[in-house]
């Protein structure tokens, strides 16, 4: 395939190996979608198809998948929303609803300048629909990582990032302290850029907002500190740096002054080449967690098209690149959960929906903020506690030269029948647990707190 916009854009040097070999070739969904339209008989597909009446007792004279009557009472959903193959990139009324509320969820914070809405609307693509939020960072990993390149990201993030990018990928993560003095450290962001832009032609950095392991969200002013260095540091290098957008727990964020939207939103508006790629899901966004639906949408820059369709063969080639690694590894994502958000967004609308999953940010915002008062009563002198304030957990720093976190996790669950994660990685100067208090009931928050002082005691 012929990449003609593409290779014109700093994407296209950023790319990976893989990212510049991949690509989607007219092979059987090309077909398959030209003989549903022009075919008068379809051979293409490779699902059983027939009349409902001879696989079914009962059944209508409808053309249909295959199916087995079984299935039918468990969903209200048509049987062709659950049996047949879903496109390589989702099925298609899923990703214009979820592009409508990425634009949508814009409007809860800052973000409601008209011009701005406009540049949002035209220089995202229609969302790539991923297996989870751990399929898209996969692929987009896979995109412009090789073997032995950098990511960059903070020393506390998500452990499946390591086993993504180093232990599948073979590429290697460049780590900063997260935090000096109870903020995120930007100067350890920006010396880490500059040292990585040493030896390599772009840079990746992935940053994850409210943030796994410890729930913290920037403030406002945080972001925009954020954003500038971003931007200073890419005048700098003069290369390339995709930001990938883990937004995985964006909508729960507890405290006046930190953001209530994505990062996505400030970095698209940059006009230097800080390229962001929103990452995220129904898996928090819709407490669907077991659905597997993710999405991953790319930001553009105006200055890489000079016309209006060359926008749109560019948003088609990228999205041809990503179609072609998810054709490859897994073939397509699962259709059902894509039918049912689908059905939820039409009965329900967007604005009924951020409603009803209000009712779970208030009751985790309750618990967030009791653990948050216990935890502040403790004042022992061989912990510290990360800034937090939004997501569905928190972190406590332990004195590595007195207590190591895994001993602790273990001593705390036998003796005291309290389970946590420890992140136990001394190199990055990590030494400590990681508390989920969404799963933790409010009224037992305090029992909970009192078990990990005496568990502290022990030591």
């Amino acid at each position: 395939m012929n990449f003609k916009i593409l290779i014109k854009t700093p994407l296209w040097d950023a790319f990976s190996d893989l990212g510049r070999r991949i690509f989607l070739p007219e092979g059987i969904f090309y077909w398959s979608g030209r003989a549903k339209k022009e075919a008068e008989l379809n051979a293409t597909i490779g699902s059983a198809y027939g009349y409902e009446r001879d696989f079914i007792e009962g059944g209508t004279e409808e053309w249909l998948p295959c199916y087995l009557d079984a299935i039918k009472p468990y969903s209200n959903l048509k049987i062709d929303s659950l049996v047949p193959y879903a496109s390589i990139g989702g099925v298609q009324a899923i990703r214009e609803i979820w592009k409508k509320w990425i634009i949508k969820k814009s409007l809860y914070d800052i973000l409601n300048e008209k011009d701005k809405l406009g540049l949002l609307e035209k220089y995202t693509t229609t969302p790539i629909v991923t297996q989870g939020v751990t399929n898209g960072i996969f692929l987009c990993c896979s995109l412009f990582l090789s073997p032995s390149e950098y990511i960059i990201s903070p020393n506390k993030r998500w452990g499946n990032y390591d086993n993504i990018i180093n232990k599948f990928l073979g590429a290697n993560i460049k780590s900063f302290e997260f935090f000096v003095n109870q903020e995120i450290n930007l100067q350890g962001m920006k010396d880490v850029i500059l040292d990585v832009a040493k030896y390599q032609e772009k840079i990746i950095i992935i940053l994850n907002f409210p943030n796994n392991p410890t729930g913290y969200t920037p403030k406002r002013a945080e972001i925009e500190k954020i954003v500038n260095t971003l931007k200073e540091s890419q005048k700098q290098i003069k290369k390339p740096i995709i930001v990938l957008v883990d937004d995985a727990y964006e909508p729960y964020v507890y405290n006046e002054g930190e953001i209530s939207r994505s990062l996505f939103y400030d970095l698209i508006e940059v006009q230097e080449d800080v390229i962001p790629i929103k990452l995220d899901g129904i898996t928090k966004e819709l407490l669907i967690y077991g659905g597997r639906v993710g999405f991953a949408t790319f930001g553009l820059k105006p200055a890489w098209v000079n016309n209006d369709e060359e926008l749109e063969v560019l948003k088609e080639e990228l999205n041809n690149k990503l179609e072609g690694i998810t054709r490859s590894t897994i073939s397509n994502t699962n259709h059902f959960y894509q039918a049912l958000t689908v059905q939820i967004f039409q009965d329900k609308g967007m604005d009924d929906i951020v409603k009803e999953r209000d009712k779970v940010r208030r009751l985790l915002k309750s618990r967030y903020k009791k653990i948050n008062e216990e935890l502040s009563s403790l004042e022992l002198p061989d912990i510290s506690i990360d800034p937090n304030s939004g997501g569905f957990f928190l972190f406590i720093n332990l004195n590595p030269n007195k207590i190591k976190a895994s001993e602790f996790a273990d001593h705390l669950l036998k003796k005291y029948k309290i389970g946590v994660i420890p992140i136990e990685k001394l190199n990055d100067n990590i030494n400590g647990i990681r508390i989920a208090y969404a799963s933790i009931d409010l009224e037992k928050i305090s029992e909970f707190v009192t078990r990990i002082r005496q568990a502290l005691k022990d030591f």
